[in-house]
């Protein structure tokens, strides 16, 4: 791939990014409206960890041109600002409320993608000594 190709692949991570973020902090700004997904123990929960696992793979995507250690240092503190400020700006909005296993449901799904990120890259580490 050349480096125009990469840029450009940057940008629409970029732009997916914002998107995404801003579609989070729409869904979590509207009074909670009861749906029958509700009433399933557990969906919500499965809902934050793909959100926010999602968040962390279009960040990552968009910081590919920079070193991966640096930007999964990044992705922790993320992991921890994010979800909490995320929780805390739901406070005052009628029928949301401040969850912590919300935020462990976010936090892990950030995790679960750093865990991915790391293997992978273990992965070609050993394949590029092998060869």
């Amino acid at each position: 791939m050349n480096k125009k190709n990469k840029l450009t692949g940057i940008k629409t991570y970029r732009i997916l990014f914002i998107l995404w973020s801003a579609v989070i902090l729409a869904l979590t700004s509207f009074p909670k409206l009861k749906t029958p997904v509700d009433e399933m123990i557990g969906v919500d929960k499965i809902a934050h960890f793909c959100v926010y696992f999602i968040f962390a793979f279009l960040f990552i995507k968009m910081h590919l041109k920079k070193h991966l250690p640096k930007t999964i240092k990044r992705l922790w503190y993320l992991a921890i600002i994010v979800p909490l400020f995320d929780e805390l700006h739901q406070i005052p909005i009628p029928g949301r409320a401040f969850s912590v296993w919300d935020i462990f449901a976010d936090i892990l799904g950030f995790v679960a993608l750093i865990f991915i990120y790391k293997k992978m890259q273990r992965t070609n580490r050993n394949i590029t000594e092998t060869n």
